[in-house]
């Protein structure tokens, strides 16, 4: 009786740990909150199996945080799509497809920011281990 409790116990713990993810799909690496700039940010990291695997699964995360609401203004690079940032009404989200490590790192401001103040605190944010 107490180990199939304490198996239950272990499930719910795993799933109530999960559905606080944003990136639904991967590896969960890491997740942690920053300060940058007086602006504080969510950051979130999951891993995959290779290179065609983080790729394909980027584009689907892609996919579903277009679909969290109206975007007011995105950016990315035409010529390298390893990148995007969608600003919302009250945030903004980067996704990052990071190619050598096979890794897509989510970065989601805690309050509302324009484009330009975003890429002022960008650097810094990108430069996350």
């Amino acid at each position: 009786m107490l180990i199939l409790i304490s198996i239950l116990l272990f499930i719910l713990l795993f799933l109530s740990r999960r559905g606080r993810r944003m990136i639904q799909h991967g590896r969960f690496k890491y997740s942690k909150h920053m300060n940058v700039n007086k602006h504080k940010y969510y950051v979130e990291e999951v891993d995959f199996n290779g290179y065609q695997e983080a790729l394909h699964k980027f584009y689907k995360i892609v996919a579903d945080t277009d679909s969290l609401g109206e975007a007011k203004q995105t950016k990315y690079d035409l010529y390298d799509w390893t990148y995007i940032i969608f600003e919302f009404e009250n945030c903004i989200i980067e996704l990052r497809h990071l190619r050598g490590i096979n890794s897509v790192r989510l970065i989601k401001s805690n309050s509302p920011l324009s484009l330009e103040e975003y890429e002022q605190d960008s650097p810094e944010l990108i430069r996350i281990k």
